[in-house]
């Protein structure tokens, strides 16, 4: 029977750079979808400003969150990937495909149901996005998008507890914070990163 090889210094270090890089390409991921983080905060402030303004607001949803899913399909196919595949990158695209495939089933089921309340559903939704963001940030030691996760995880937790009157104002409080602002924050960090690696090529 063979004694396990301890692991030389340079070893460890090599290792740790491997982590490193795989965290910066993770990073580098989630600034290229910046965009979609602006676009979806904008479906959501069309759809919130729609359902108070119109006497048809139960179309304002499914319009928007079905149009916002086309754009993100046809701007995502012509924009290509950010880094190169690696464990992490499908880590994170895992957790962000779990995100939408249970907005989509919670919130198509509990509009079909009988059960639909607006404050129950609005608090779900903020509160998924707040796991996602959360663990994307655990995932990348990114201590920004950790913020953003809490301050949805807060958004849905006041959602529970206020008036119905409040749950919409709370939404696109949230957005603009949470998701636009945050949004533009990683295509401005992108734009950044491309000129400073274009400036060492």
């Amino acid at each position: 029977m063979t004694e396990a090889r301890n692991p030389s210094q340079a070893e460890l270090l090599e290792r740790i750079e491997v982590i490193e890089s795989m965290i910066r390409d993770g990073q580098r991921t989630i600034e290229h979808w910046g965009w979609t983080q602006v676009l979806w905060g904008t479906a959501y402030l069309i759809a919130i400003a729609w359902t108070e303004m119109s006497s048809r607001p139960g179309l304002a949803w499914p319009v928007c969150m079905i149009a916002a899913t086309i754009l993100t399909i046809a701007i995502a196919g012509r924009r290509g990937p950010a880094v190169p595949g690696n464990t992490l990158k499908r880590a994170l695209q895992g957790i962000w495909m779990a995100l939408g495939i249970s907005l989509f089933l919670f919130c198509f089921s509990l509009g079909a149901s009988s059960h639909f309340q607006l404050n129950t559903m609005i608090a779900a939704v903020e509160v998924f996005l707040g796991a996602a963001n959360f663990a994307s940030a655990l995932t990348l030691r990114w201590n920004l998008q950790a913020a953003v996760g809490v301050l949805w995880w807060a958004a849905g937790i006041a959602t529970l507890f206020v008036a119905q009157s409040l749950v919409l104002p709370i939404l696109a409080g949230t957005t603009l914070v949470g998701m636009i602002g945050f949004g533009l924050y990683l295509m401005v960090r992108q734009s950044r990163d491309r000129r400073a690696r274009a400036s060492h090529a």
